[in-house]
């Protein structure tokens, strides 16, 4: 197949140097199908002319209908929940109804989405990882495990807002006494300066910026990842994901209706993820094990496979 991948054009080149999310996820589609002797360029969606490609894929609501008003068919990817927290009434929610009826089939990272919409077009898209950068490495269980959080904080243009818990996460250190970094980029730093008090702890690692080529070594050095989000774009989360596949247990909040092993279901609640924390630690092989397994069995190459099997549908 020849394929388009469309460039997000959010300010964040592709493949991402560190933080960006839609732009890894862009390549990894673009690596992957290649590798299974596809012919894919990445494009912005002005240039893209009719029949041009025989699958272009887009990531962006506005870019989407771009398309559409040029009579071009195309698969849209919902990467975010924003349509869902604004609600039914908002520009946001009727932008991306407009490219999902505009669209050949729409994907979206997570099945309350496929509900919230209602839309025949609409199917559920886990997000995947890349085992290749991503594994695990063997180390002893750990007698005082280092916690370990990775993410963009903030809500709708409100980086104080505590979107990712981590107060829950920096709690659950202190209640037990133990070392916790948070990472992620640096506009982390406007949270950090709004809740000052979480400076105090000793144990507490702030890490801003890192780059893609030490995330590895990042989840390595660490035994749990914590993810006690809200409103989460993805489920399973990419830093979920991620973290599994380099061999971490999780404890994370994430919808009921989807599978992920290896981790420790908890509410944004202390006391919750403290039960999950003492389970983890009294069975870490068995929930290090699953985890893994989880990792593989979403991997991108996986992912880009069944991918590659909605496009087929629609040529």
């Amino acid at each position: 197949m020849k394929i388009a991948q469309i460039n997000p054009g959010c300010g964040i080149p592709v493949p991402p140097p560190s933080w960006g999310a839609i732009e890894k996820i862009v390549w990894e589609f673009i690596c992957n199908q290649k590798e299974l002797g596809h012919e894919v360029d990445l494009r912005w969606s002005g240039d893209i002319k009719l029949g041009e490609y025989d699958i272009v894929h887009v990531h962006v609501a506005n870019l989407a209908i771009q398309l559409a008003d040029k009579g071009i068919p195309y698969v849209y990817q919902l990467h975010d929940h924003h349509a869902y927290h604004y609600g039914k009434e908002s520009h946001v929610y009727l932008e991306n109804l407009k490219a999902i009826e505009g669209s050949v089939v729409s994907l979206v990272p997570a099945r309350f989405l496929v509900d919230y919409f209602n839309h025949p077009k609409v199917e559920y898209f886990a997000h995947g990882v890349n085992i290749d950068e991503f594994y695990p490495t063997i180390k002893p269980t750990p007698i005082e495990p280092k916690l370990l959080m990775v993410a963009n904080n903030g809500l709708a243009g409100d980086p104080t807002f505590d979107r990712k818990g981590f107060t829950y996460g920096w709690g659950l250190a202190v209640k037990n006494n133990l070392p916790i970094t948070i990472a992620g980029p640096s506009a982390n730093k406007q949270f950090f300066n709004s809740h000052l008090w979480m400076l105090n702890y000793p144990k507490l690692n702030l890490v801003f910026d890192t780059p893609n080529s030490t995330l590895l070594e990042l989840y390595h050095n660490h035994d749990i990842f914590i993810h006690p989000t809200m409103l989460e774009a993805g489920h399973p989360n990419l830093t979920m994901v991620e973290a599994a596949a380099a061999g971490l247990p999780i404890i994370a909040n994430w919808e009921h209706s989807t599978d992920f092993h290896g981790a420790w279901r908890a509410p944004r609640d202390v006391f919750d993820m403290e039960a999950g924390l003492k389970d983890i630690i009294n069975n870490y092989d068995y929930y290090k094990i699953r985890a893994i397994a989880t990792g593989k069995e979403l991997s991108w190459k996986k992912r880009t496979k069944d991918l590659l099997k909605i496009y087929k549908n629609f040529i």
